[in-house]
């Protein structure tokens, strides 16, 4: 049976955070949300997830905190410990990208179906596609992308994910607006797109285990040397 091991990983991670600090538990998740697929593999995040929370279990031990070891400059430290990774997987960038979109489109689409219209097949203007596409588009860029650049920031600078993310959205609304005819449609097959969402979503699913596994073989802790130094404090 397949299983994934980043979502084993994670469970475990996210147990043994709880007999953190807040603070410390606040910094953790800070700086993993900086670690983006296309910056470090979702499987190395989790390893690395585990050693900061072991980290901050010691320091805790000794009357210490997390905050209090890796000091002000915790853009430094999380970008210290991504160079030590073995990067990010192009398959894993790729699949996850394809989840998102076979998600939404079934989701969309079973909406529109069973909800707006109330049948499989109905006329609209093709723009209709482009609305989604594009928005899966922003939305995959800006949780993956735009939101990691920021994450460690503070002030201004860590609400700027939001507004390029609003930002975006009225590109795309300006853009679907202008493109829209709303005299010209075509009938839209939503029970084929359903079908076909679905299970190019589960082939996508089983593809991404697949990879998530492959990648776990060569097990490794990329912060030991942190942990060490963290030690000597």
């Amino acid at each position: 049976m397949l299983i994934n091991e980043v979502t084993l990983l994670k469970k475990e991670n996210e147990e043994q955070s709880k007999e953190l600090i807040e603070t410390d538990k606040l910094e953790i998740n800070n700086i993993m949300k900086s670690m983006s697929i296309f910056r470090v593999n979702s499987y190395d995040a989790q390893v690395i997830r585990r050693d900061l929370i072991g980290m901050a279990q010691e320091l805790k031990l000794r009357d210490s905190s997390f905050e209090e070891a890796i000091g002000e400059d915790v853009k430094g430290f999380a970008n210290e410990i991504i160079s030590n990774s073995s990067g990010p997987s192009k398959s894993e960038i790729l699949l996850k990208f394809l989840i998102k979109l076979f998600g939404f489109l079934f989701m969309s689409y079973t909406v529109l179906a069973f909800g707006a219209f109330g049948e499989l097949t109905w006329d609209a203007n093709p723009v209709l596609h482009l609305l989604y596409i594009g928005s899966v588009l922003i939305i995959f860029s800006t949780e993956e992308i735009i939101t990691p650049l920021f994450i460690t920031e503070k002030g201004i600078k860590k609400r700027l994910p939001s507004i390029i993310s609003i930002l975006l959205f009225i590109v795309l609304g300006i853009l679907i607006y202008f493109l829209n005819d709303k005299g010209y449609t075509q009938k839209v097959h939503g029970g084929y797109i359903i079908i076909i969402s679905a299970i190019s979503y589960l082939v996508t699913k089983y593809l991404s285990i697949k990879n998530i596994n492959r990648m776990a073989k060569d097990k490794k802790n990329y912060i030991e040397d942190l942990i060490g130094h963290c030690k000597g404090l």
